[in-house]
Parts: C-alpha cells; sequence; structure tokens
C-alpha cells in the first residue's frame, strides 16, 4: 500500500489537476488523502463531486503543519508520498524508484526529491548543505526535509514522532529530520525522483517567510542543538534572514519574530532533548560539504526573496 498525502490551501483549481494527475497512475494498491487546511473557496465541493474516492479532512481553522500531520496519521500505506497542491510530476516509475529505495535500506526514514520549477525548468526549492549543480541528480545524506515533496516510511513516523505543530510554517522539517536521525533512521536526498513546482502565491501572504523562517530558527535551536552548535548557528541563520528582511522591506516582521521567539522560550525549552553525539557527527558531517556563508549570502542577495 502506498499513500499519496495532499495539503491545500485555497487552490481548488491547481489540486484539481494534480489529484486527475495521480488518478491515472496504474499503481495498486494506494490512497489517496486531500487533507484541506480550511480552504475558503470550492475545494471540498470539487473534491466530493469529482474525487469521490480521495479521502478528504478538513480542519476546522488554517493550523499550518498541524494538517500534515493529520494525513500523516491516517494513512495506511506502509510508504507515504506527500506533496503540496502544486506539486506534479509522481508517477508509476517514480513510486517504484521511492519504494525501492525503501526496500534497499529498512533504515531511510524519508526521501526527499528533487523539484524542478513548473515554468522555467530550473532546480528550485533546494534546501540541502551542498551545491546543488554537483548534486541535485546524486543520492546523498541530509538533514532537510522538503515537507511538500518527500516520502516517509510510515513506521518511521510511528516511533519518531510528526512535525512539531506549533512551528505553524518553516523548518518543521528539518526538525522531524534531525529527530528522525536521532533514532537511527537516515534522511536522504534523491535525484532519481524529479517533480515540478507549479508555484502559486495563493495562500501565502508576503510576510510569511521572512516572520516564520526566524522565529523557528530560534525554536528548532532550543528543542535540538547542544550549546556548543546552538550558538554559531543562530548567529548565522539570523543574520541571514535579517538581511533578507532589510533587502525586502520585512524589517518590522523580523523584529517581531525575534521578540516572539524569545518570548515562547521558556515553554519550548520544556521539550528539548539534545541530539546524541552520533547524531552531531553526522550533522557536521553534512556542514562538511556546506558552501562557505559569505558566497552563499552573496548568492541569496541576488535573488528576488527568501523563496529559493
Amino acid at each position: 500500500m502506498i499513500s499519496i498525502v495532499i495539503l491545500t490551501y485555497n487552490r481548488a483549481a491547481v489540486l484539481c489537476d494534480l489529484i486527475k494527475s495521480i488518478y491515472s497512475i496504474p499503481y495498486n494498491p494506494m490512497e489517496i488523502i486531500v487533507v484541506d487546511n480550511h480552504s475558503e473557496d470550492n475545494t471540498y465541493q470539487m473534491v466530493r463531486d469529482h474525487y469521490p474516492r480521495c479521502t478528504y479532512i478538513r480542519t476546522e481553522k488554517n493550523i499550518g503543519v498541524g494538517a500534515r500531520n493529520l494525513g500523516l496519521k491516517k494513512a495506511s500505506g506502509e510508504f507515504v508520498i506527500c506533496l503540496d497542491d502544486d506539486i506534479f510530476g509522481i508517477d508509476f516509475e517514480a513510486i517504484q524508484k521511492i519504494v525501492n529505495k525503501f526496500r534497499e535500506d529498512d533504515n531511510i526514514g524519508a526521501i526527499n526529491f528533487k523539484v524542478i520549477n513548473y515554468y522555467s525548468g530550473e532546480l528550485c526549492n533546494w534546501v540541502h548543505h551542498c551545491e546543488q549543480e554537483k548534486y541535485s541528480n546524486r543520492t546523498f545524506l541530509t538533514y532537510e526535509i522538503t515537507e511538500g515533496a518527500v516520502a516517509f516510511r510510515k513506521d518511521a513516523l510511528k516511533y519518531t514522532g510528526y512535525y512539531p505543530e506549533y512551528f505553524f510554517l518553516s523548518h518543521e522539517g528539518l526538525d522531524l529530520a534531525l529527530r528522525l536521525m536521532d533514532n537511527d533512521y537516515s534522511v536522504i536526498y534523491f535525484g532519481e525522483v524529479e517533480v515540478k513546482h507549479r508555484y502559486s502565491e495563493l495562500g501565502r501572504k508576503p510576510w510569511y517567510n521572512y516572520y516564520y523562517d526566524t522565529r523557528n530558527h530560534i525554536w528548532l535551536a532550543a528543542r535540538n542543538f547542544p550549546i556548543y552548535y546552538m550558538i554559531p548557528y543562530l548567529g548565522r541563520s539570523l543574520l541571514s534572514t535579517l538581511t533578507y528582511s532589510i533587502r525586502d522591506g520585512f524589517f518590522k516582521y523580523w523584529l517581531k519574530a525575534v521578540w516572539d521567539g524569545l518570548k515562547e522560550l521558556k515553554h519550548v525549552a520544556n521539550e528539548r532533548t539534545v541530539l546524541k553525539k552520533e547524531t552531531m557527527i553526522k550533522v557536521k558531517e553534512i556542514d562538511s560539504m556546506r558552501l562557505p556563508f559569505i558566497y552563499m549570502l552573496k548568492k541569496r542577495l541576488l535573488a528576488n526573496s527568501m523563496k529559493f
């Protein structure tokens, strides 16, 4: 059994195209779960009228990443493919590759896909700590999870736990990846599975990245990292988001994010579980592939926003 979990919010037309493409995949058994994060358009009517075979879950309000957890927990498949509603390209061949990769190694907990811009054909959504020009077609260990383009081993999630729901948006994938690693699962990037991001601005406010990226850096560090790693991590991360927020005119959201992050730090720290020494060795091995900070800062300063 393969489960495909789709998170959607106010994108009925795009979602319709995606489900239609998945319906055509001749893989069996397969279930499709649509998690509607309280859309205000005709998403419910569209799924009900056109795709009654889908399991449909609707939240009572927009709960951010908590909606992903609803779909993951509902999934009955041995492996769960998670897609945002604007991620296309999963087909029979891709599913076979994903299943075979999980079967090759029982320790693999999550598989990240290669993501291509639907319109330009260029690589996008690259969050991994290595040079994308050299590694985009390879397979390698990572401590990142591209939440809307990833597959999980369901048993790994049952054992490790799910996304931290109060993060709402941003870095919940990194947090989950670190906990998978701390429980002896590996997280990989698998360049042989390629999907296309048909990026849509619908449902996302322009300040989201600047606020949530900044706040959740603080919470992520407080939940997971030893002090010797936490300090340089926060220095590097907060300087980056500060630079982008000033460049793009969202500095007030950066300030609010830092304030909110520190204000709730006591409650977040109550869940603090410092990563094991063995896990930190793996983290630092992945970090060794990281390009110099100054290089990355210059590269990203030339981007149009914090979406990469």
